[in-house]
């Protein structure tokens, strides 16, 4: 009887170790049904699993307690304004339940990292954890977007994109694949190019940071993360993940060394693809006009695809929510079209307050990097920095703060660069899952 307990104990231990890589693992996972992908059932089924168990033990510092409580009256704003119909020709209705997912899902993950923490992981050992599960599952799908080049993968990734056949009409994904756009798992180009972005700042704070300089391992997990975000062609990644990542890198210790074992693997790497086939890349197009000089459209229509510009659909939609139901906006259902920012997504659904809450959350997370945390002379210092200036920059051509996917690792990290206590002393328990011992 001791020993069965005693094994009872150890596989808890061993679930509660594992809980965090098989939400990260899950994020990459397909759609099960229509609208339910494998990360939300694993997010939101482990969490009503474990609160039962964990909700005394949960502790909320100030300024998590702060960004939870105004993102939950955002959500509670959008999601009990009563449904309001669209002027009939102009735009129809959205999808509520979706809606209501985009909103309760940021809430859910910041639950659920306090479970992490409060089951006995330490800040810094569960940073090490999802960063480390992260970046190999990242590389791993640059390697997918990779045999893009040589196989149409549509037929094995559809799952991956959405439940319904993907087709040119359907999925976003494939309408990128015939532009030579190769995301991997990921549905949109934009999507991929963010989860990229954060992969990158995740392998250099992995593998550079002072006291654990690894440049081999940097640059096994670094060359195909980078591959994939060139073959997604994703502005988010050129021209502000790549950016911030090599500033990322510089601010780290033993530079020169770094970069000769880099641009050696990179040398090596070249003369093994001069021994392979490879098929030319059909996107390299949307990289020359990317870079290219005017082409007689204004920037903001030229990085946004024209979707910001003066006719723009999501500036027609922007204009006519502040024509219509300007405070509160159309609600968790909002308007069925597509959501190309941050800010055009909180004014449909929530109005003119919408965006002021959105703003005020985003206004608590820079007032706390400005404020000094994580510390300056910390290693998680660059890490943070990058990680919010994506994230901050993302909302121009993504709802990234409630996209499918990404916008879990965006709340994880700053949940754990910004929002969870510093002054709480990282060996205050070594035996991680010991506290559910005698609450299981």
């Amino acid at each position: 009887m001791l020993n069965m307990d005693l094994s009872r104990t150890g596989r808890r231990r061993l679930l509660v170790r594992a809980w965090p890589v098989i939400v990260v693992v899950a994020a990459f996972g397909p759609y099960l049904t229509n609208g339910v992908r494998t990360e939300q059932l694993v997010v939101y089924g482990s969490l009503l699993a474990a609160l039962p168990f964990l909700v005394s033990r949960l502790r909320f510092g100030g300024l998590y307690a702060c960004v939870l409580g105004l993102w939950a009256l955002l959500a509670f704003s959008i999601i009990i304004n009563p449904d309001r119909s669209a002027i009939p020709g102009r735009f129809l209705p959205g999808s509520p339940l979706s809606g209501v997912d985009s909103y309760l899902y940021p809430l859910a993950v910041l639950l659920l990292v306090s479970c992490w923490m409060a089951t006995g992981y330490t800040r810094l050992a569960l940073l090490d954890v999802v960063c480390k599960a992260f970046v190999a599952l990242a590389a791993g799908n640059g390697i997918i977007a990779f045999t893009g080049l040589f196989v149409n993968p549509t037929g094995w990734l559809q799952k991956f994109w959405g439940y319904a056949p993907a087709t040119v009409e359907t999925t976003v994904a494939v309408r990128a694949f015939s532009n030579g756009r190769l995301t991997g798992i990921f549905a949109q180009p934009a999507e991929a190019g963010i989860a990229y972005s954060l992969a990158l700042f995740a392998a250099v704070y992995l593998f550079a940071r002072p006291g654990r300089d690894r440049p081999v391992p940097l640059g096994l997990v670094a060359t195909p993360v980078l591959v994939g975000g060139v073959l997604s062609a994703s502005k988010m990644f050129l021209l502000v993940g790549m950016p911030l990542a090599l500033w990322q890198a510089v601010r780290q210790g033993r530079r020169v060394r770094r970069v000769l074992v880099i641009v050696g693997m990179a040398g090596m790497i070249r003369v093994a693809l001069t021994q392979v086939d490879i098929p030319q890349w059909r996107g390299a197009w949307m990289l020359s006009m990317l870079f290219s000089g005017n082409d007689g459209s204004s920037t903001v229509e030229k990085y946004t695809a024209g979707r910001l510009g003066s006719n723009g659909a999501s500036g027609v939609a922007f204009d006519y929510v502040l024509a219509t139901q300007p405070w509160f906006g159309y609600g968790a259902g909002g308007l069925a079209v597509s959501y190309d920012s941050s800010w055009v997504e909180a004014v449909i659904v929530g109005g003119i307050v919408g965006v002021v809450l959105f703003a005020l959350v985003l206004a608590v997370l820079i007032g706390v990097w400005i404020s000094g945390r994580p510390a300056p002379a910390g290693p998680q210092r660059p890490f943070a920095t990058s990680v919010l200036g994506m994230s901050v920059a993302a909302t121009a051509g993504l709802p990234a703060f409630t996209a499918n996917r990404v916008a879990l690792f965006i709340w994880i990290f700053l949940a754990l660069l910004f929002l969870v206590d510093e002054s709480r002393p990282d060996n205050v328990r070594k035996s991680v899952g010991a506290p559910l011992k005698n609450s299981l």
